[in-house]
């Protein structure tokens, strides 16, 4: 009976680390993408970058602001739309013409969707005409300036990320302009310390809630066409792989956009 268990416990090594090895080969370093259509228009009501491996879509008319999140079946399906500037700081895609816009209890998001997953902490976005307010916050929210706030669907389960964890993650290019003042970097390897460093997210949401923001960037650093385990499946995998892999280290991005 021993050596029957010691054979199953082998065989899940051995299952695990080809689990392993298959993800790790896998990985793509599919890096920057900036929008920039050249001029003022709809797209469509997908979006599809870095050779099929993201595609994003709007939603609109979104009635529980802070709710159902995870879900791109919410509220109305819309255009992606994109605003150009000929300042490079403004602008970029949004949910409409006049942004992934807030207003009279009524939210929008865009939301991405991985053909695969990517690593919560090779993950960064540029967003643009971002304003957090001066007001406190109350339950990770104010109301004064933008009100956003993001949704992760991961192999960890659903999670929610607050306007203040939002502020937190983001740092804007201080050139001395407004529009410098209002892009913001946000690195998703802050949300390490909600979620964990082994964290693969298949899709997430960026949503407003009262206010008008664009995406101007995208950034993913580890990509993997495998598709991101369920969580209870998943703890049968983790609890092998802690035995025989090492933990890899954050990486700390750093963006041309993001200087302060």
């Amino acid at each position: 009976m021993q050596t029957t268990s010691k054979l199953f416990f082998s065989l899940m090594l051995l299952s695990t680390a080809l689990l392993a090895a298959t993800s790790a080969s896998a990985q793509t370093n599919l890096g920057w993408h900036t929008f920039d259509y050249g001029v003022t228009a709809p797209l469509s009501p997908t979006v599809t970058i870095f050779d099929g491996a993201l595609d994003i879509s709007s939603r609109v008319g979104i009635t529980n602001t802070y709710g159902d999140v995870g879900s791109a079946l919410i509220g109305t399906a819309a255009n992606v739309e994109y605003l150009h500037d000929d300042n490079w700081l403004v602008g970029g895609i949004a949910t409409s013409n006049h942004g992934i816009r807030g207003d009279l209890g009524s939210a929008s998001e865009l939301v991405f969707d991985f053909h695969g997953s990517a690593r919560l902490d090779s993950l960064a976005i540029t967003i643009s005409g971002l304003s957090f307010g001066t007001s406190a916050y109350i339950q990770g929210f104010n109301q004064s300036g933008d009100d956003t706030m993001l949704w992760l669907n991961t192999n960890h389960g659903i999670f929610s990320i607050t306007e203040q964890e939002i502020a937190n993650a983001t740092s804007f290019f201080m050139d001395g302009t407004i529009a410098g003042a209002e892009n913001g970097y946000v690195d998703f390897a802050y949300f390490t310390s909600k979620m964990g460093f082994d964290t693969n997210v298949s899709s997430f949401g960026l949503r407003e809630t009262r206010g008008n923001v664009w995406v101007k960037d995208v950034y993913v650093g580890d990509f993997s066409t495998a598709p991101v385990p369920e969580p209870g499946s998943a703890l049968l995998v983790l609890s092998s792989a802690l035995l025989i892999l090492r933990r890899r280290r954050p990486q700390t991005l750093s963006s041309q956009l993001a200087v302060g």
